[in-house]
């Protein structure tokens, strides 16, 4: 009696209701809670198969009035077909009840086809998919109405209406391939016994009979998706394929390997394996220092893109970026390499062991890169040296050795180009006796006085430097200068006043302007864009509306501001201009001049000043004002040169380090992920896909360049048991 009793208090208690709020504590392991309110929600129980790469997920429902509703991929489950009751109460029996009771409710896996199956009876009411069961991938077809679960009773995996549409499907096809067959016994008949084949002229000539409008490149893929089609049963060493479409395959795989990837798996295009493309892009080794390979690679495509002679004349710009120290071992089939060490060349380490009188390695945490910048926009990084934030001599020796070395491969340097950094500056002292503006910023040739070399400082970071001048300008106490024109005071404030006025405007004058542009961070310091944003004629006449507002009294203090403003606009028009500059009597040579003698003249004006420390606060820099020196000289020179010695024109938007920062990048966040510190091992290895990726013609001109480079391959044609044309 005792035993009794306790089982009756057992079975009284698992009859007790339990609370629609505390259904999800009785969930299974293998059930997870999708939505849950008052009245109702939904569990998931993910399922063994998966559809086009998606969980097939069983979604069962609950009310709180005990009504179950089950449903996969969107269609409802008739619960009565499996002895489910649609609806319940909930108790501590019932709810592990019906859980397990949904096990019983198998998915309809479609029916499934061979991958290479053509079915032209396919029509709008029939979907192609893929099965993923056990990592097994299976082509199914799947009838629009397909019931999306299988009777209790079915010993196969598909739905009724699934069976019946590829029943239906089958005999279509069966009678197409019956017809098919005939036709082709009846053309067996009236052929020869010998194969016709089709080589490449007889294709393009079709072609171009079909589709007159084709482009000699569109002909040329088609050309080898048809070469590659009737290779599909045969060795694939059998293709060759065409250096076209190798480039733009190479071009596309850099930029996204994902969508060469799908454009390839899924059948789109017939294209080279990865493991063939690495082949190409991998062909040149990069590493520290100048390299043949490298050279003659871009010897090679100046030649093939025929670039004219005034092309091979340009400028050699340089620029450092940060790294991460990290010692990477390489292996390779004739030894091991380790790449992160500084490696400023020989002569630098010989250079550092008479200094500090011992011979060591260390982890390079900078990269020093060289880009060739030519007059016509031919542009290409041949050369880099990882360092520990290189000091003037390391960067004297490794500058010069480039410019040899672009000599020797027929490229002549006439400019060099960078930052305003204290080491850059120092390094083009030391290429002059006295003070460099009375060279007008032109050196001879280290080691060949009868050449010359002209330095100037990057517009754009000199541009960014001005309006970081201004940033630090104003009364309160955390600001560094007070700039004062004509006794006119110029602080941040006055734009950030004429930005609000300007937003309570239905047209903004300025319409690019945001907040960003005044508060920035220090990223968005060293973003170019919103320097020049800041610094156009829209900012000089978004502030000089607003000063028509204002009192007399506070135009007259404004005026300072807009004279400033004014000269500046005028700057980053004209070293973003593409039009070229044919002759010295160009009229914005002239207007450069005026802006020029006019920064000289608030210099000037300013050396009145008693107190030292107050005339500097209320300048530019000594920095900056030296860069504009530099810059400005340099540029004349220039242009003397190219319009009087060498024939040519100059374009002042490509007088930049713009090419070497897009370079940075890249390395930073497209070929690495998002990867703002790289090592160099990283960095070296991005450089070919730079080149592949990206057009060899920089397109900050009226005529630009849209073709990227291509791969270097005499390596590539050495590699054994690989065939390749080139």
């Amino acid at each position: 009696m005792k035993k009794s009793y306790r089982l009756q208090l057992a079975d009284l208690h698992k009859q007790v209701p339990v609370k629609f709020g505390d259904i999800p504590t009785f969930l299974p392991d293998d059930w997870f809670l999708m939505k849950k309110s008052a009245e109702m929600m939904s569990c998931g129980h993910t399922l063994p198969a998966k559809c086009n790469g998606q969980d097939l997920i069983l979604i069962l429902q609950l009310k709180s009035d005990g009504s179950v509703k089950a449903e996969i991929a969107g269609q409802e489950i008739e619960l009565f077909k499996y002895g489910i009751p649609n609806c319940i109460i909930y108790t501590y029996t019932s709810l592990p009840a019906l859980f397990r009771s949904m096990n019983v409710i198998r998915p309809c896996l479609g029916y499934s086809i061979d991958k290479q199956s053509t079915l032209s009876s396919i029509n709008s009411l029939i979907l192609k998919e893929t099965i993923s069961t056990n990592g097994q991938v299976t082509h199914v077809l799947r009838s629009q109405k397909c019931l999306r679960s299988v009777s209790l009773t079915s010993i196969s995996d598909s739905c009724i209406k699934c069976i019946k549409c590829a029943s239906s499907l089958k005999r279509r096809h069966e009678s197409e391939c019956n017809k098919g067959n005939e036709e082709k016994e009846n053309l067996d008949k009236t052929c020869s016994d010998h194969d016709v084949t089709l080589d490449s002229n007889d294709i393009k000539m079709k072609l171009k009979s079909l589709a007159p409008n084709l482009t000699e490149n569109q002909i040329i893929l088609i050309e080898s998706q048809i070469k590659q089609s009737n290779l599909q049963n045969r060795s694939w060493k059998g293709m060759r394929w065409d250096k076209d479409v190798i480039s733009i395959s190479l071009s596309i795989y850099n930029r996204n390997p994902g969508v060469y990837r799908n454009m390839v798996q899924n059948g789109w295009l017939q294209l080279q394996s990865e493991s063939l493309l690495s082949l190409y892009k991998n062909s040149v080794r990069q590493g520290p220092g100048v390299i043949h390979n490298m050279m003659q690679w871009m010897q090679t495509e100046a030649s093939r893109q025929k670039v004219s002679r005034e092309g091979y004349f340009g400028g050699i710009i340089l620029d450092e970026m940060s790294i991460q120290e990290d010692l990477q071992i390489v292996n390779y089939k004739e030894g091991t390499m380790l790449y992160g060490l500084a490696d400023s060349d020989l002569d630098v380490k010989r250079m550092k062991t008479l200094n500090s009188n011992k011979v060591y390695d260390s982890l390079a945490n900078h990269v020093q890169q060289y880009v060739f910048n030519g007059l016509t926009g031919f542009r290409w990084p041949f050369a880099n040296f990882p360092n520990c934030q290189a000091d003037p001599s390391e960067i004297f020796v490794t500058t010069w050795k480039c410019i040899h070395a672009l000599g020797e491969y027929g490229f002549s340097p006439i400019y060099c180009c960078m930052d305003g950094s204290a080491n850059n500056r120092a390094f083009i002292k030391m290429h002059f006796t006295g003070d460099p503006i009375s060279s007008k910023m032109v050196a001879p040739f280290y080691q060949n006085p009868t050449k010359q070399m002209i330095f100037i400082m990057d517009p754009c970071h000199l541009l960014k430097k001005i309006r970081n001048s201004v940033l630090s300008s104003g009364l309160l106490e955390g600001h560094q200068r007070l700039l004062c024109v004509n006794n006119k005071v110029i602080i941040w404030k006055m734009r950030i006043d004429a930005f609000n006025w300007d937003q309570l405007n239905s047209f903004p004058l300025h319409k690019k302007l945001t907040r960003e542009h005044l508060y920035p961070n220090n990223a968005s310091k060293m973003r170019n864009k919103l320097a020049f944003d800041c610094l156009n004629k829209e900012m000089y006449n978004m502030m000089l509306e607003y000063s028509k507002t204002l009192t007399q009294a506070a135009q007259d203090e404004f005026s300072g501001a807009l004279q400033l403003l004014q000269h500046i606009a005028f700057l980053v028009d004209f070293f973003g201009d593409s039009r070229p500059i044919k002759n010295k009597e160009d009229t914005r040579l002239v207007a450069l001049r005026e802006a020029y003698d006019w920064f000289k003249s608030w210099e000037k004006e300013r050396t009145g000043e008693k107190s030292a420390h107050r005339r500097e606060n209320s300048l530019l820099t000594m920095e900056t004002r030296e860069d504009l020196d530099f810059l400005f000289h340099g540029f004349i020179s220039l242009v003397d040169l190219c319009t009087e010695n060498l024939k040519a024109e100059i374009v002042p938007s490509r007088i930049n380090s713009d090419v070497i920062e897009n370079i940075f990048c890249q390395e930073r966040s497209l070929y690495h992920g998002a990867n703002m510190n790289p090592n160099y091992n990283e960095y070296r290895t991005g450089i070919n896909s730079t080149i592949l990726g990206q057009t060899t013609t920089s397109r900050k001109s009226n005529v630009g360049g849209n073709e990227a480079a291509k791969p270097y391959t005499t390596p590539c044609l050495r590699q054994k048991n690989v065939n390749k044309k080139w």
